[in-house]
């Protein structure tokens, strides 16, 4: 988990948007998700790869027994967070390349992108709540922004174990 060595900060200073530096924010907010399925998915018994710079690639790549089965992009998103028309081209265009089932991953999105994907032959999996570090959690609750956010926990990897072995199972993957 992300050490919260800020948090007495974050109480201080209610004014501000982001509970650290946004660049931060961004970044670690959106690593946690794909670290997180990627723990899953290897608990299940696959081979996973994270894309370590979030960017010009899938997030995920996954294999069972040497073979690529499954590529995947992962939005942990906050509610009201909107997807460029530029970033949905090149997620799909980053997926295509790939001769294997892919997966979106998603918090919230629009409906008229989750076509996009769909169109393009791009499973999804809504996760529902932008999954955070319990110090950003913090910070939210102290502002009454916690609407579809949750702490990553025990219940929370639960959660998402379950989504994901759901969609493996419908899909005929190895479990």
């Amino acid at each position: 988990m992300l050490e919260c060595m800020y948090e007495r900060v974050f109480f201080v200073v209610h004014y501000r948007r982001y509970p650290v530096e946004r660049t931060i924010y961004v970044q670690t907010t959106g690593r946690l998700l794909p670290r997180r399925i990627s723990q899953l998915l290897q608990e299940l018994g696959y081979k996973v790869w994270i894309n370590p710079k979030q960017g010009n690639d899938v997030d995920l790549k996954t294999w069972y027994e040497n073979e690529l089965i499954l590529v995947s992009e992962i939005l942990n998103w906050s509610i009201g967070s909107k997807i460029s028309k530029k970033r949905l081209r090149k997620m799909i265009s980053n997926m295509k390349k790939y001769n294997c089932k892919k997966l979106l991953i998603y918090t919230i999105l629009d409906e008229e992108s989750l076509s996009k994907f769909r169109e393009n032959g791009i499973d999804t999996i809504q996760i529902g709540y932008q999954l955070l570090p319990k110090c950003y959690h913090n910070f939210f609750d102290s502002k009454d922004q916690i609407e579809r956010r949750k702490t990553d926990s025990k219940e929370t990897r639960l959660d998402l174990k379950k989504k994901i072995t759901a969609y493996l199972k419908r899909n005929g993957f190895h479990i």
